[in-house]
C-alpha cells in the first residue's frame, strides 16, 4: 500500500513554517511507525491523502467543465457538415457529442455503481 500525505512543521524563530509531501510504501505496522516517526520528530500537523477516489475528483470535476465546451464545438461541427451535403456524418458526429457529454456527466455515478455490484 502507498500513503501520501503531508506534514506541516511549526515556524522557528524567523523561518516560516515548512510544509512536505511525503509518500510511503508500507504495510500496517510499518504505517503506525511511520506516524510515530513523524509526530515525534516535532512536525504538528499530519495531513494524509483519503482514497484514490477523492484524489482523482478534481480532475473529474476538470472533465465534466470542459465536456460541455467540446460538445457543443463538435455539435456545430455536426450542423456545418450536414449544411454542406454530408448529412450521415453530421448526424453521427452530433449523436456522439450528445453521448459523450452524457457519458461524462454520469461517470461518478457509473462507478459507484460499479463499486456497489458485488461480484467478487
Amino acid at each position: 500500500m502507498q500513503v501520501v500525505g503531508f506534514y506541516c512543521s511549526k515556524s522557528k524563530g524567523n523561518k516560516p513554517s515548512k510544509v512536505k509531501e511525503i509518500q510511503i510504501d508500507v504495510d500496517k505496522i510499518a504505517m503506525q511507525a511511520a506516524i510515530t516517526l513523524i509526530l515525534t520528530n516535532g512536525m504538528t500537523t499530519v495531513a494524509w491523502a483519503g482514497p484514490i477516489a477523492n484524489g482523482v475528483q478534481p480532475l473529474l470535476d476538470v472533465l465534466k467543465d470542459l465536456a460541455e465546451p467540446f460538445s457543443y464545438a463538435f455539435m456545430v461541427k455536426g450542423f456545418l457538415s450536414m449544411m454542406a451535403g454530408n448529412e450521415h456524418e453530421g448526424k453521427k458526429t452530433i449523436k456522439y457529442a450528445i453521448g459523450g457529454y452524457i457519458g461524462i456527466q454520469f461517470i461518478p455515478q457509473i462507478f459507484s455503481l460499479i463499486k456497489s455490484l458485488k461480484i467478487f
